[in-house]
């Protein structure tokens, strides 16, 4: 019923980036041969269905070495509103996806069905819980493996909802950390997260169950260097004074990869007056004549992205790009209804940790696929390696 690969069958992994056309020997063989593989999944390896991808490799990774693990020990279920990128995952490590089925009671309710024995085995979820129904789903999903008597259960989740209640306010929820609670008391024994709101977010977990957050900001570097090839006027733009270190990061990363220094400025949303704070937005820094890079972390209604790309034209910004991680698109019309505000923008990169369909995006909105990235770090956590050490850049 199973059958193993060689290592030359998979294409390299590398920090969310998937190598063109090229293979080489999979360092991470032994454990991708000893994950659950299925002669019937109908895997093509050599490609991701969904996002876009870089055209060469950047990232180093380790050897894992020698796996003593069974290769039915380990199950990738995927819940709904991950799907799509549970299915990419899925391809990369061999594992046929699936095996979970969610629906609706005709009350409302949600109905959750492991559909095989996870017994003893060690089961990795992917959902990004956008919703409240995918929350609800995700907790359901984790309380029946513990139930079924699963191993061990990590919560892969791309996009965390409510990660930005993070805080106390007056008479409102830290729902970040609300959430955290119900993850542990379904019985979660692990955790990871991608580009989380804010890094305190990990500290709403218990100490016994340990969370990882991959950045996917390098892998982004990584594309808009490749795209922007030959270009020394790259300005990177952190667009208020709560994303000076994601920029910051980004700016490492990308000076790394172009061999050139690169200068960044950023907007600040507030001036300082004698005894007041006066809402504005002023840009911090210079952009005459130059190709800037807007580095965030979430895309919601939009308005924060036009209104910088706006004041960015107005300094004299040659060019203007956007990079977010989760691309939400709450506002009217989705991602196709920012486009009538973008005039100024050459386009906004995001990734697919939120599911959309390609007609809902419009012409400026480009997604990046981060499926090899998280099929690496399953890789790494069965084989019990670091999982911080994926994006390291190979100079």
């Amino acid at each position: 019923m199973f059958s193993r690969l060689g290592p030359k069958t998979i294409p390299v992994l590398c920090g969310g980036l998937l190598v063109g056309s090229q293979f080489f020997n999979n360092p991470y063989s032994d454990v991708t041969n000893n994950l659950q593989t299925s002669r019937h999944a109908n895997c093509d390896e050599s490609k991701v269905e969904e996002g876009l991808t870089t055209k060469k490799m950047y990232f180093y990774r380790a050897p894992v070495g020698n796996m003593v693990a069974k290769t039915e020990r380990n199950v990738l279920l995927t819940l709904p509103q991950s799907r799509t990128l549970g299915k990419d995952v899925a391809k990369l490590l061999h594992l046929p996806p699936g095996g979970l089925t969610v629906s609706k009671f005709k009350d409302g309710e949600t109905s959750v069905k492991v559909d095989a024995s996870v017994r003893g085995k060690d089961v990795f979820v992917l959902s990004s819980t956008t919703t409240n129904d995918s929350i609800i789903e995700t907790l359901l999903t984790i309380s029946t493996l513990r139930r079924a008597s699963a191993k061990s259960i990590c919560a892969i989740i791309p996009y965390y909802g409510y990660g930005r209640l993070d805080m106390k306010r007056k008479r409102e929820p830290i729902a970040a950390a609300d959430i955290a609670m119900m993850l542990e008391s379904m019985g979660v024994d692990s955790v990871i997260l991608m580009d989380i709101h804010n890094d305190s977010v990990a500290g709403f977990f218990n100490l016994d169950i340990p969370v990882d957050n991959l950045e996917t900001g390098p892998v982004a570097a990584a594309f808009f260097n490749e795209q922007l090839e030959g270009d020394e006027n790259v300005v990177v733009v952190a667009p208020h004074e709560g994303q000076v270190n994601r920029a910051s990061d980004f700016r490492k990363r990308f000076q790394q990869l172009a061999g050139l220094e690169v200068p960044m400025v950023f907007v600040s949303k507030t001036r300082q007056r004698p005894g007041e704070l006066i809402p504005c937005k002023e840009l911090i820094g210079d952009v005459r004549g130059k190709t800037c890079i807007i580095v965030d972390d979430i895309v919601d209604s939009g308005t924060t992205l036009t209104d910088n790309v706006r004041l960015l034209k107005e300094k004299g910004a040659k060019r203007v790009y956007a990079y977010a991680t989760h691309g939400l698109f709450t506002g009217e019309g989705g991602g196709k209804g920012l486009e009538k505000d973008m005039s100024g923008l050459e386009y906004l990169l995001v990734t697919n940790t939120v599911y959309h369909r390609k007609e809902e995006l419009g012409g400026k909105i480009k997604q990046l696929s981060v499926a090899p990235l998280l099929a690496e770090a399953i890789a790494r956590t069965v084989a019990k390696r670091s999982i911080s050490g994926i994006l390291n850049v190979e100079d």
